[in-house]
Parts: C-alpha cells; structure tokens; sequence
C-alpha cells in the first residue's frame, strides 16, 4: 500500500529547485524557490528556548535573505 506524499514533499516535488540557507548561529532555517518564494521555514528547537523573540525574529530575517541571495545567484530569472 503507497502511502500519499506529505504536505513538504509535494512542495518539494512541485518546485524541483529549494535553496536553502541558515543564519549564522543555526536556529533558523529557511527554503525558497528559484524565484525568491519562502517555501520552508525550520527552527532549531534546541537553540529556541534560549533566544528572545527579537533575536529569533533576526535569525528568520537573516536566514531568508541569504536563502533568497543564494537562490538570484544559482538560478537567474
């Protein structure tokens, strides 16, 4: 019996290109399309409980414009 592909790995197979990229201390990680779309979007819950929200908001920032930045560079539109 197949079972049915989960909501991540229909993305996945939709937009065959995510580029991924973390901010520098690990907590966040975030993939886009090769467009720049904000696809995907992981914490480190490891590292969440001692970050304050401000520091946590950063690290989503950061990790979403490296991802972005990566993605203009290895696929131009």
């Amino acid at each position: 019996m197949e079972r049915e592909p989960k909501p991540l790995a229909r993305r996945r197979q939709r937009e065959q290109r995510i580029t991924v990229a973390q901010d520098d201390w690990g907590l966040v990680e975030v993939g886009v399309t090769r467009t720049g779309e904000i696809v995907e979007v992981a914490i480190n819950t490891a590292l969440l409980g001692k970050v304050d929200p401000a520091d946590l908001a950063e690290a989503v920032l950061q990790a979403a414009r490296a991802a972005q930045h990566r993605a203009t560079y290895l696929h131009p539109v």
